[in-house]
């Protein structure tokens, strides 16, 4: 019995530390492949999903905007600036005396309003005014947030049916209204486009039938003609 533990004791964990390096090897191994194979193919899903950039945005239209103001500065500020600063201060010194001290009171007083009760109405219109605002920012806010499931709605299905072309419309109400009336302005033109060239091509099918034609009859009627030297009774 002592024999056979040892004999069990000396061999044992020889066998097991024998089998454990073999498939530390064996894993060794295979893992290069593997961590390849698992490499390209998270590569293939990153540039699967890859987005695009938008083909037009409001951007333009800000862009644009930013355009027109600076070319007026520019154009102010080179031309203009010089003359407006000359004379400013002379129209000023020539409208002062014209200008009652309270216009507000004179004016009053000649129409026979009085003024601060004037002013008061003036008050309580401001204020209307104000509450006014704030509900139409109120509903704005939330015709906004309606417009914004709807705009994410459609491209969600849009690019769920054209995978490859996601990114294409900037999720807000007015990049997806912009990019609508772009598609409807580019098929605008692809169409009259298309149609001058095949007015073109038609006429020019027209004209060669219609040369064909004359220059058939010609030959027809010369084959008809009798050979020189007979007559015809």
């Amino acid at each position: 019995w002592l024999k056979l533990s040892t004999v069990q004791s000396t061999w044992g964990p020889r066998e097991t530390v024998t089998h454990r390096e073999q498939l530390s090897e064996a894993e060794g191994s295979m893992a290069p492949p593997f961590r390849a194979v698992l490499a390209v193919t998270l590569l293939g899903a990153v540039f699967g999903q890859e987005t695009k950039k938008p083909i037009v945005t409001t951007d333009l239209i800000h862009g644009t905007g930013e355009l027109l103001y600076d070319i007026y500065s520019a154009v102010y500020n080179k031309l203009l600036v010089h003359h407006v600063e000359k004379h400013s201060k002379t129209v000023r010194e020539a409208i002062t005396p014209m200008i009652p001290e309270d216009p507000m009171a004179e004016i009053c007083s000649k129409v026979g309003v009085d003024k601060q009760q004037l002013l008061k109405h003036m008050d309580s219109a401001a204020s209307l005014a104000s509450s006014a605002s704030e509900q139409a920012q109120a509903h704005g806010s939330r015709v906004y947030q309606m417009l914004s499931q709807v705009t994410t709605a459609i491209i969600d299905g849009f690019e769920r049916i054209l995978p490859s072309h996601r990114g294409v419309i900037k999720r807000s109400p007015g990049d997806l209204l912009m990019f609508c009336f772009w598609v409807v302005a580019v098929l605008y033109v692809t169409l009259k486009v298309g149609i001058f060239f095949a007015k073109i091509a038609w006429a020019m099918f027209i004209f060669s039938l219609k040369w064909l034609c004359c220059c058939g009859c010609c030959g027809l009627l010369g084959s008809r003609k009798s050979p020189p030297g007979k007559k015809i009774r």
